[in-house]
């Protein structure tokens, strides 16, 4: 069992770790433009903390991220992140749990599937209010995709060595 202050630590650590993120999205990320497209990494934050932290743990940290993210960001609806990002982390950890061991192939298959997921539901959402360009936006779905996973070389490894430096089960 962890004492409290190692918990804190522990979350501390991540939520450090994602200020860290949100900077690197805002600061450089969003400048970067590649046929029109730009990384869009919040969606790698909520897979890969729930892929090392379980089934408990990493939705409710989603969730928190899917908060932070709808009051800064535009969506296709409010509180569209508070919907997806607890999705995309149930999917992380059951697959970090029972399917792969996490680890770099793991990461990259949740990673993956959470910008899919991510893209895929504004296609959804796009569907359902009647609109239309649904070919472009899944191209750039796909795009977006390539473009942000070489960004798992930062988010992994840094939310990796969070987990293992307070790594018990509590």
């Amino acid at each position: 069992m962890l004492p409290k202050s190692y918990l804190v630590f522990k979350w501390l650590g991540y939520a450090s770790a994602t200020l860290l993120f949100f900077a690197l999205q805002s600061l450089a990320l969003n400048h970067i433009r590649v046929l029109g497209l730009t990384p869009f990494v919040y969606p790698l934050l909520p897979a890969t903390v729930a892929m090392y932290e379980g089934r408990r743990r990493g939705p409710v940290f989603a969730l928190a991220l899917g908060v932070v993210c709808d009051a800064m960001l535009h969506g296709p609806f409010p509180g569209f992140f508070t919907i997806v990002f607890p999705m995309i982390a149930l999917f992380s950890a059951v697959v970090g749990e029972n399917f792969l061991s996490p680890g770099f192939f793991c990461c990259l298959l949740v990673s993956a599937a959470a910008l899919l997921a991510t893209g895929g539901m504004r296609i959804l959402v796009q569907i359902l209010s009647g609109g239309g360009y649904l070919a472009l936006m899944a191209r750039i779905t796909v795009g977006e995709t390539l473009l942000t996973l070489p960004a798992l070389l930062a988010v992994m490894p840094l939310y990796r060595t969070i987990h293992r430096r307070c790594a018990s089960d509590y």
